[in-house]
């Protein structure tokens, strides 16, 4: 189990190095005539916060379905079937 000092220190590595490579990748945009700006980042910016405070639901999805090696099947179909 992990202590809460280490999930705020994860938190914080975390956000910083998220915000490290969006400065880099707005800096290194190849393309000028459409460049990268901060606002294009927010949606994995609400992804990482949720991921770095424990809030996202990775793994909870599917808890209640067998692993293959548990007979479970390989393939969990997770996207609802279209409107006929």
């Amino acid at each position: 189990m992990t202590s809460k000092e280490e999930r705020t220190q994860f938190a914080a590595d975390l956000k910083q190095k998220f915000e490290a490579l969006t400065t880099w990748a707005i800096e290194q945009c190849p393309d000028q005539a459409l460049p990268l700006s901060r606002s294009d980042f927010d949606v994995a910016r609400k992804e990482i916060e949720r991921i770095a405070t424990g809030r996202s639901d990775i793994g909870e999805r599917n808890a209640d379905v067998p692993e293959p090696s548990e007979d479970g099947p390989q393939y969990v179909n997770v996207n609802p079937a279209p409107w006929p």
